[in-house]
C-alpha cells in the first residue's frame, strides 16, 4: 500500500507580514499569500498531481489556501487536530518574543501534545485512505514541522515557509519523508504591482 500525503503550509497572512505569533489566533491571507498558494496550485497542475481527498485545519488561513490550490469543486474536510500550536500569552505578539517561548507558559500548548494531536489527525486521514491516493493536507508550519521531525523520520527538517509543500509516503500506518518543494519562492512582491 502506498499513499501520498502532501502537507502544505498556508500562504502568507497579515500576521506573518507583521511578524506576529500566529497559532490559535487567525488572520487573513495577504495578496502575496494568495499568489503563493496560486504558485503551488500551478506547480501541482504542471506536475499532473491530482488530489483524491483534501483536508485542512479549522483555521481560515488553511481553508482559504486549500480552496485556492484545489479549486471550488473539491470537497474537503476540516479537522481540529490539524490546527496550529496554541502559543498562549504569546498569541499575536511580535516575533521578538520567540526566545522567551522556551520558558513555556501554562496556557501554551506543549510540543508533545502538538505532535500527539497531529498524529491523531494524520491517522484519521490514513484510516480513510486507499492505496495509490494523493491526499492534500493544508495546515501550519510549527505543528506540521514537529510532526515531520518526530514521526516521518526527518529530524533535520528545516521547517515550512509559506505555501511550501512536503511530500510524505505512507503504507497506511507509518509515514516517511520523501521531499519538500517551494514553488512560491519565485513569487515576489513586485509581481503584485504588475496587475
Amino acid at each position: 500500500m502506498a499513499i501520498n500525503l502532501y502537507l502544505v503550509r498556508h500562504g502568507q497572512t497579515l500576521f506573518n507580514a507583521q511578524q506576529r505569533m500566529q497559532g490559535s489566533c487567525d488572520s487573513a491571507l495577504t495578496k502575496l499569500g494568495i499568489k503563493q498558494a496560486e504558485a503551488l496550485r500551478d506547480y501541482f497542475k504542471k506536475k499532473r498531481i491530482v488530489f483524491d481527498k483534501a483536508y485542512c485545519s479549522t483555521q481560515e488561513r488553511a481553508s482559504d489556501t486549500l480552496e485556492i490550490i484545489a479549486g471550488p469543486e473539491m470537497d474537503y474536510e476540516r479537522l481540529k487536530d490539524l490546527k496550529e500550536k496554541n502559543y498562549g500569552p504569546f498569541e499575536a505578539k511580535k516575533n521578538f518574543w520567540w526566545p522567551l517561548m522556551k520558558f513555556r507558559s501554562g496556557s501554551m500548548e506543549d510540543n508533545r501534545e502538538v505532535v500527539e494531536r497531529m498524529e491523531r489527525g494524520i491517522n484519521l486521514i490514513l484510516w480513510d485512505a486507499k492505496d495509490g491516493e494523493n491526499i492534500l493536507i493544508v495546515g501550519h508550519g510549527d505543528s506540521m514541522g514537529q510532526y515531520i521531525r518526530e514521526k516521518a523520520g526527518n529530524r533535520k527538517f528545516h521547517g515550512f515557509r509559506n505555501a511550501e509543500c512536503v511530500q510524505l509516503k505512507s503504507n497506511g500506518h507509518e509515514v516517511e519523508y520523501v521531499k519538500s518543494y517551494w514553488p512560491a519562492k519565485k513569487v515576489k512582491i513586485e509581481q503584485l504591482t504588475e496587475k
